[in-house]
């Protein structure tokens, strides 16, 4: 009901697109007290007036002030960038810094900006190399430099790079059960389903994400393009049966998405449940959605399985991924400690779906791809098993929070059409 709601007030435009309504500058739902929180610059016009007069009995909603729009926050965001990516922070005080990614505050005060000592693509400090003091005092010279460059009022804050939610082919391996037939996520089978695992072209797993049609009305399966690094053949993770070929003309670095060209239809319906279920459960996708701040959506990997009660904490954000590519449209979204133990995704989730339960969760609703991980929390004893397989064994590792690129942008992007039930 509040997403329907925040629709209405958003045009049904998409997370970025929203900076196109005049004043506009965040819409945050809170399902807990079935409450519509609405940062404006200005006053809202009659139409947003009228929807808020008109709210479902159960709901409440208010508006807040906000000291810039959506619209204005994009402008100052691209002040940051150079060639369409982050440009190098260089404060007085210090060498070069990385910015790991930039969003503008939900309430409209200002840019959000993180950033790191840049260690090189995919490297990051585990721990902050600087003690507090010194840390503050960066901090303080990076905002100094940011609000100069942008014009408006930003904050700087501490953040390493983003973690990399694929697995390569030497380091850890899928979490699965026993052998058992085809139809489950490590060896699935025509019609392809979204979140089974899939040997990329370097070796290493990735997750299947959904199926879609191009242009042309070919079947496609999508997975992320950071997993791509050699170009060719993606297989099923046992049995190393062939499931397509990477399309580079249908790929798109800014989304992180590529359209596996299938030699076999791709079916509209994603795995459900844990990583190592062997029964071949899967619902099918009945449509997709646009994102809110503060949604509730499930993520679903083949090595982590679904994780739901992931809180989307920003929309419309940019981040740099591991790879060190910029997605310049992302949400981001923190696992709740039950029931998902705090964990949104592990490693081999890459290109996965989001989504959220629809039609009383007989069905889901795809929301977006997983592109990038954060915030490094202890997995629970069932994702902490010691797993042989291939004569390596695994040790997993796992995230509380996920960046995902929502669906409605990869398929304007691509021209694509999402298959659905």
């Amino acid at each position: 009901m509040l997403d329907k709601v925040a629709g209405d007030i958003t045009e049904g435009l998409s997370e970025y697109d929203r900076a196109k309504i005049p004043g506009f500058t965040e819409v945050e739902i809170d399902p807990g007290h079935n409450h519509l929180r609405l940062h404006w610059k200005g006053t809202p016009p009659e139409r947003v007036q009228r929807i808020l007069a008109h709210l479902p009995s159960s709901v409440t909603a208010e508006v807040v002030p906000a000291r810039y729009s959506k619209s204005e926050l994009h402008e100052a965001r691209n002040k940051l960038l150079r060639g369409g990516k982050p440009m190098t922070l260089r404060p007085s005080s210090t060498g070069s810094l990385r910015i790991t990614s930039i969003a503008g505050a939900n309430d409209g005060s200002g840019l959000e900006i993180t950033y790191d000592e840049d260690r090189g693509v995919g490297q990051r400090d585990r721990v902050d190399p600087l003690a507090r003091s010194e840390r503050l005092n960066r901090s303080s010279d990076v905002k100094a430099l940011t609000d100069r460059l942008t014009g408006i009022n930003t904050t700087a804050t501490y953040k390493p790079l983003s973690e990399d939610p694929q697995s390569s082919s030497d380091k850890a391996q899928p979490r699965f059960g026993p052998a058992a037939d085809k139809g489950i996520r490590k060896h699935d089978s025509p019609p392809w389903y979204g979140g089974s695992a899939l040997r990329n072209p370097s070796g290493g797993i990735c997750s299947s994400g959904f199926a879609v049609k191009d242009r042309y009305g070919s079947f496609m399966l999508t997975a992320a393009k950071h997993c791509d690094g050699k170009d060719g053949y993606w297989r099923t993770w046992e049995g190393g049966d062939d499931v397509g070929v990477s399309d580079r003309l249908q790929s798109n670095a800014s989304v992180d998405t590529v359209g596996i060209a299938l030699h076999d239809p791709a079916g509209p319906f994603l795995y459900d449940g844990a990583a190592n279920r062997t029964d071949g459960y899967a619902k099918p996708v009945s449509g997709s959605g646009h994102n809110f701040v503060g949604d509730y959506v499930c993520t679903d990997g083949a090595n982590g399985g679904v994780h739901c009660n992931i809180v989307l904490k920003y929309v419309d954000m940019g981040v740099t991924g591991a790879d060190g590519g910029y997605r310049p449209i992302t949400d981001l979204g923190y696992a709740e400690e039950w029931p998902s133990h705090g964990v949104a995704a592990v490693n081999g989730d890459s290109g996965g779906p989001v989504f959220v339960g629809a039609n009383n969760w007989t069905t889901d609703e795809a929301r977006g791809t997983i592109t990038a991980l954060d915030k490094p929390v202890a997995c629970p004893a069932d994702l902490n098993e010691d797993t042989v397989l291939d004569g390596h064994q695994r040790k997993p590792w796992c995230l509380g929070g996920v960046y995902y690129v929502p669906v409605s942008q990869t398929l304007h992007e691509l021209k694509w059409t999402l298959i659905t039930n």
